[in-house]
């Protein structure tokens, strides 16, 4: 959107009935919106917006991004621009009470600051509803409800079914890429087919998986798929022999 075309109508439409509740957290009987999110949100809208650090200069000539009061205590304050519109906030430097804190630490004016920033958001329409102590945008019936992005679910790792030789289940323990995986599955896929072990090697089968030899299930596993492969390819035969005649 060019920043010609903004007024400070069209801001706070946009930004008002956004429904942030999803982000805030309750802290000592008060609702805060971090100030990442908020911050995200404008940039998600106005991306032309642009934000200065007000202070003071001290007597040695350096500007600070604070201003300080007899008895130590401080105010930061910042500017947004939006297009052609301004907006200006201040904020002392308060402790978890609310209460001014004498000489504060870098991080106190730190976290000051982006106090101050996300309450200067809202003089636009950001989650002003909060500080006016609604639970919700004023025209809930058009509020937008903005929502964390969903992070993809992983996909579980289907576990492969148990084969069956004659009706009975033949299960054992092993990784998915083990040898007995891939004789249960080889046995499971000549069932499909039509094809059977029969009961010696039956017995084999079902003695290799439960001592879980690897040597042996390998053997096994050799036999199963050429025994299959073979009754495969007959069973194909007879049914190109069966076309033929019908024909």
């Amino acid at each position: 959107m060019p920043a010609k075309s903004l007024t400070a109508g069209s801001i706070w439409k946009t930004l008002a009935k956004i429904n942030v509740n999803v982000f805030t957290e309750e802290k000592a009987g008060l609702t805060y919106l971090s100030w990442s999110h908020a911050y995200r949100i404008m940039m998600e809208n106005y991306p032309e917006m642009q934000i200065k650090w007000n202070g003071t200069t001290d007597e040695n000539g350096v500007i600070r991004d604070v201003t300080y009061y007899e008895g130590g205590t401080a105010m930061v304050s910042c500017t947004v621009t939006i297009g052609d519109v301004v907006r200006e906030m201040w904020l002392p430097v308060m402790d978890y009470r609310m209460k001014s804190i004498a000489h504060p630490a870098s991080r106190d004016i730190s976290d000051a600051k982006m106090r101050c920033l996300t309450k200067c958001f809202s003089l636009f329409g950001l989650f002003n509803y909060g500080y006016s102590g609604d639970g919700l945008p004023r025209e809930e019936a058009g509020a937008e409800v903005v929502k964390p992005k969903a992070k993809p679910k992983r996909k579980r790792a289907k576990k492969a079914k148990e084969p069956e030789v004659n009706g009975a289940t033949i299960t054992t323990s092993g990784s998915v890429d083990s040898p007995a995986d891939a004789l249960k599955l080889a046995c499971n896929e000549a069932s499909k087919a039509g094809w059977l072990p029969d009961t010696k090697l039956q017995g084999e089968i079902k003695r290799a998986l439960k001592s879980n030899n690897p040597k042996t299930i390998v053997k096994l596993l050799t036999t199963v798929n050429e025994l299959s492969n073979a009754a495969t390819k007959l069973h194909d035969e007879r049914e190109e022999q069966g076309e033929l005649i019908d024909a």
